[in-house]
């Protein structure tokens, strides 16, 4: 799985184009199967998720073992979690064209941050970005929680 490092910042254009800065297409790997990619809204943030084919692929091949889709509710999860999902291929200037219903759930405006997150990528409205940052005391806590006392960087 790829792991994509970094904030960036970019520009959408008037047609809804922005580019991939060239740093996570460098993470992306060369080659024309890594030029494509799953673009989704998040469920829990205001932004998009930009998922490599490959990536996405191995994802829902694991959700499809955990799912049921004679279970009508984990049918309806499905669905929702499909909802909006496009292909996005970049084009030969190394940009991603947002479809407008995405670009509208994330309120992309001008300025756009590309933050590497895990096996993903982040793509938010820069204003939208800003506003979402947790306080310094939420942040220490969390981290605490989740790395506890017996965390082992290097083990």
């Amino acid at each position: 799985m790829k792991i994509f490092i970094g904030e960036h910042t970019g520009k959408i254009d008037v047609k809804g184009r922005v580019p991939l800065p060239s740093q996570l297409k460098r993470q992306a790997g060369e080659g024309e199967e890594n030029a494509r990619f799953v673009l989704k809204e998040s469920i829990y943030k205001q932004c998009l998720e930009l998922h490599p084919m490959d990536s996405w692929q191995a994802m829902m091949s694991q959700l499809m073992k955990k799912i049921n889709p004679f279970d009508k509710k984990q049918n309806a999860f499905l669905t929702n979690f499909s909802r909006g999902t496009s292909e996005i291929t970049l084009d030969s200037m190394n940009r991603l064209l947002i479809p407008k219903k995405l670009s509208d759930f994330a309120g992309l405006q001008k300025d756009v941050v590309f933050l590497g997150v895990g096996g993903i990528i982040e793509v938010w409205d820069k204003a939208v970005y800003e506003a979402s940052q947790m306080s310094q005391e939420d942040f220490e806590q969390l981290a605490g929680n989740i790395f506890g006392d017996d965390f082992k960087l290097f083990e």
